[in-house]
């Protein structure tokens, strides 16, 4: 009984440390997709326009 306790306790211990990963991965993945989109797109714009 004690051992299934303790694997319960760990189950939900690891699913929001395992959630924070993954959001931490999608949001990192994004980051760089960002600067690589920024660096194709940098010579697009007029020098006019520049913000």
């Amino acid at each position: 009984m004690l051992e299934l306790l303790i694997g319960l306790a760990e189950a939900i211990l690891m699913v929001p440390v395992v959630m924070a990963i993954i959001l931490g991965l999608i949001y990192g993945l994004g980051e760089v997709f960002n600067v690589i989109s920024k660096v194709g797109h940098r010579n697009d714009r007029p020098a006019n326009e520049r913000r």
